[in-house]
């Protein structure tokens, strides 16, 4: 499970704050062997802050996130919201997926929220 503050750090370390990148979702499986698989990949492109829930939603609206409209999303909320966890919603026939780690491509400029099938 990772929280707010946990992507606000890998995005500093990682990408440095970088504006332009797109947010990705890949879906990953463990196969016989323990090994992780990708199976799935689809583009970020809305995001939501759930104070009920404290949790900040990754989704698939017709909208366009990119790490600068997240970052200055987050970077506003105050100190209890960076414990929020990260969470994927993959469909509406799926149940919403914690993030369990993050990865990035500086090649496509794509930051990547892996969780798991």
């Amino acid at each position: 499970m990772k929280y707010i503050i946990d992507m606000i750090d890998d995005m500093r370390e990682n990408i440095q704050n970088a504006e332009d990148y797109t947010l990705l979702a890949m879906l990953l499986k463990e196969d016989s062997s323990g090994n992780l698989q990708n199976v799935g990949e689809k583009r970020i492109t809305s995001f939501y802050i759930n104070d009920n829930t404290k949790e900040l939603h990754l989704g698939f609206l017709e909208e366009d996130a990119t790490t600068k409209t997240l970052l200055e999303s987050v970077n506003s909320l105050d100190m209890s919201a960076m414990m929020y966890e990260v969470m994927v919603k993959i469909s509406d026939k799926h149940p919403l997926m914690q993030v369990i780690g993050f990865g990035e491509d500086h090649d496509t400029k794509q930051y990547t929220f892996f969780v798991m099938a």
